[in-house]
């Protein structure tokens, strides 16, 4: 029995052993594949896809994607109707005028289509031209897609025209609705932001979902120059629109020192009774003063 207990004692310790051994390799080749192996983006991480279907023309089919947010996108270019079938072609991208480093690759004719297609991660950095190329028989077809943040609508190429002393309203509008706005005044080669609430006695501004407007009040010489507007998304601000303002003096005609026809008032103040001279310049300031140079 002692020599029986010992036997079993020895094979138990064995037993032991061996299962270590194996977990210890089992732990080696979990090592091992977590170092070599690739985690590609699953379609769960995908925030959006884009699809062009290129027909075989000779030209560059175009598609322009505004992006508002950092993500995870897919472009998928669909090849049909080229001239001759083959059995496969090479495809691979470009970002703007640079191939995209191993982005090679042989596409073969399924259902008479040629799909080339890759996710894309997405930040401010990234926008611009992602091009796919079709290559074969010495030639290429091209697609691509523009990454952009929106555009402002309103483009202004002429300046706007007020007089000191007035209130002026500058205005910009976007066909998506971005975070915020915000508007900017230039000094030099400076800009500096705009806040309304600080100074509410000489601006005022409104926001108004994909719409703002930049009150100007009580104008004076050192409001004249150029403001832009920008509209700020989550993946960058929008490209800005400048405006000018220029501000034009006004002929106190009513000051103490010129001498005119005067009466008085029931309260006994004077009344400053223009001559015709004076009512006809009024007439043509009043004129002017209805001025706006706006697009």
């Amino acid at each position: 029995m002692p020599q029986s207990g010992q036997t079993q004692r020895r094979d138990k310790e064995s037993c032991y052993v061996n299962a270590m051994l194996l977990f210890l390799v089992f732990l080696y080749w979990q090592g091992v594949n977590t170092e070599t192996t690739f985690s590609p983006v699953t379609d769960d991480a995908i925030t959006s896809r884009r699809t062009i279907v290129h027909k075989g023309q000779s030209h560059v089919t175009v598609q322009e994607l505004e992006i508002l947010k950092p993500q995870n996108i897919e472009l998928l270019c669909n090849l049909t109707d080229i001239p001759s079938q083959h059995s496969n072609i090479t495809g691979f991208w470009r970002k703007d005028e640079d191939e995209i480093e191993n982005s090679q690759q042989s596409i073969y004719r399924h259902n008479e289509h040629y799909i080339l297609k890759k996710i894309f991660n997405i930040q401010a950095s990234d926008l611009g031209n992602y091009s796919c190329i079709f290559s074969y028989v010495g030639k290429e077809l091209q697609a691509t897609f523009v990454l952009k943040v929106p555009a402002i609508k309103d483009k202004r190429d002429r300046p706007i025209v007020s007089y000191v002393g007035d209130t002026v309203v500058l205005d910009c509008g976007i066909k998506r609705i971005p975070n915020t706005w915000e508007w900017y005044k230039t000094n030099g080669s400076e800009k500096e932001l705009i806040n309304a609430t600080a100074d509410p006695m000489n601006y005022k501004i409104l926001l108004a979902k994909n719409i703002t407007k930049l009150t100007l009040m009580n104008l004076t010489q050192e409001d004249s120059g150029k403001y832009t507007c920008s509209a700020i998304f989550d993946i960058k601000p929008t490209v800005e629109v400048a405006i000018l303002v220029t501000l034009i003096l006004l002929y106190e005609r009513y000051s103490q020192k010129k001498k005119g026809p005067a009466g008085t008032t029931e309260n006994g103040l004077y009344e400053h009774t223009p001559m015709q001279e004076e009512n006809t310049l009024e007439d043509e300031e009043t004129t002017t003063r209805q001025r706006k140079v706006e697009n």
